[in-house]
């Protein structure tokens, strides 16, 4: 394709074919480092993991997910490596498809997840129940949750009583962790030392009444609500004034559940949680449009090439050669 007939010409073809091949290189060469640093790590984590046997849940164990992770990533952006310094429009195009079926599968999902939160949470709760089953034995998940529940101040999935599918906290259990909860669901020590037995029979403590906010007697429903209307105790079906139930301990420990606080905390948080999504889907977007654009180039230059016989000399045939002479022929004359 003659040069002087720009009509002709592709809009990406104003972009540097040199600048789209090392930006769609560097691109996948760092999420192919990245992968192979979450992989690496995950199989760390698996392998010490092992030492104290577990849990068989994946959703519960951090190592399982994070080598599913690395996986994904380290071949996904292998491909993409492959692709950029062959210019091989196959492996181009499946790494495109690819990234482009992650992103909609992640935006799918997190729709899913708004449509049926209801169902979402409860889902979070059940896992997380399983979870405090083998809270003594699964360090994972016991590091994890007393993070949270330190750092959000809750206690347990839906709520603190959670920890009665413990075998050690049940109320019918022998020993002093009966019936209590971790000194992670405890208001936090004034003192140097402290108090692990705080949550000592606070389970089957007897309901009482008080006045509060309906966010933190409901949970995520009424949190749901008042962050959209910030209006304390006027939501539909609350009056000022009103008495939901509180337990007796709620000056002892938090009673709240934590997939509530982590969730209201997001929502409350509205630009932490929309960072979080960017970093999550723009690098992906940005992937599928970079790796887009590079190969209507390569394509222009197969084209042009293909007419004028290029580098390939007069002579040979340029179509039939074109697919094996990889990045060679594709630099810009």
């Amino acid at each position: 394709m003659p040069r002087g007939d720009s009509e002709q010409v592709r809009y990406c073809a104003r972009f540097s074919y040199l600048w789209l091949k090392f930006s769609l290189v560097i691109y996948s060469t760092v999420f192919w480092l990245i992968g192979g640093l979450v992989l690496s790590v995950g199989i760390y984590a698996e392998v010490e993991r092992q030492k104290y046997k577990t849990l068989e849940s994946a959703f519960l164990a951090p190592a399982i997910i994070l080598i599913l992770l690395g996986v994904i990533m380290f071949i996904v952006s292998f491909i993409g490596v492959l692709a950029s310094l062959r210019d091989n429009l196959c492996l181009l195009q499946a790494f495109m498809y690819i990234l482009g079926i992650c992103l909609i599968i992640e935006l799918i999902g997190g729709v899913v997840a708004l449509i049926f939160r209801n169902q979402t949470i409860d889902f979070l709760n059940d896992n997380i129940r399983r979870g405090i089953e083998n809270y003594y034995d699964d360090l994972d998940f016991k590091n994890i949750m007393d993070f949270v529940q330190k750092e959000f101040k809750c206690c347990g999935g839906e709520d603190y009583r959670d920890w009665s599918k413990n075998q050690y906290h049940d109320c019918s259990a022998p020993g002093p962790l009966a019936c209590g909860v971790p000194y992670t669901c405890c208001f936090r020590n004034t003192t140097e030392v402290v108090n692990t037995m705080c949550g000592y029979k606070t389970i089957d403590k007897e309901v009482a009444y008080e006045k509060l906010r309906p966010r933190e007697a409901e949970g995520l429903t009424w949190a749901w609500d008042e962050w959209q209307s910030r209006d304390w105790g006027c939501q539909a079906g609350a009056q000022p004034g009103s008495s939901p139930q509180r337990l007796s301990v709620q000056n002892v420990i938090y009673v709240r559940g934590c997939t509530n606080a982590v969730l209201i905390w997001f929502m409350d948080n509205y630009t932490v949680m929309a960072g979080l999504l960017l970093g999550i889907l723009l690098p992906q977007f940005l992937g599928v449009m970079l790796t887009f654009l590079y190969i209507t180039r390569v394509e222009d230059i197969i084209a042009e090439h293909s007419v004028t016989d290029g580098l390939l000399g007069p002579g040979t045939k340029a179509g039939v050669e074109a697919a094996g002479t990889g990045c060679c022929m594709c630099y810009p004359i």
